[in-house]
């Protein structure tokens, strides 16, 4: 199961980082180009966090509960940014905030449950994501310049993390 998630890490963390390397070189994207990148970045952490949360027999269950019905709320906001793509540009920032807020609770929630090599990176990206959507989420108002350099650096700074945890996760020996 371990090796399963590094794949799954490590899937999520290039798709990120290609995604924040995408959205720093094409600043003047238009509104339905990054609603439907951020969409389609929500939709797939939530994949990922119901995988993980599921393959995870380390975890407490009401952990891996709690892990797969945020997984299934980070999709279903991404299933919402990818429906209206030209929707107003405050609601796609709450949407893109309340992922990454998600998102980042569950990371943090793996990392706590999950007692292998690798949990305070684990932790640092909860962090990171967490602060980031808060930031966000305080501040709704921010233009869109604003909103793409927090994007593109925390899509950067998850990718590079993803990478890394799913290098670790193939590394590790079978229990």
């Amino acid at each position: 199961m371990v090796r399963s998630a590094g794949w799954v890490s490590l899937v999520a963390g290039v798709f990120a980082l290609i995604l924040g390397i995408i959205a720093f070189a094409w600043p003047s994207a238009s509104l339905k180009v990054v609603g439907l990148l951020f969409g389609i970045n929500l939709l797939i952490l939530g994949v990922v966090r119901i995988i993980q949360f599921i393959f995870s027999p380390d975890a407490p269950v009401a952990g891996r509960i709690l892990g797969v019905v945020f997984g299934v709320l980070v999709g279903l906001l991404g299933i919402l940014c990818l429906r209206d793509l030209a929707g107003s540009i405050k609601l796609l920032v709450v949407f893109v905030a309340l992922g990454w807020l998600l998102d980042g609770l569950a990371e943090i929630f793996i990392a706590i449950g999950d007692r292998r090599a690798g949990s305070g990176w684990r932790i640092a990206l909860g962090l990171c994501v967490t602060l980031a959507a808060v930031a966000v989420l305080v501040w709704p108002g921010l233009g869109m310049a604003t909103f793409l350099l927090f994007g593109a650096t925390t899509l950067c700074f998850v990718g590079i993390c993803g990478i890394v945890l799913g290098i670790a996760g193939l590394r590790a020996r079978p229990a």
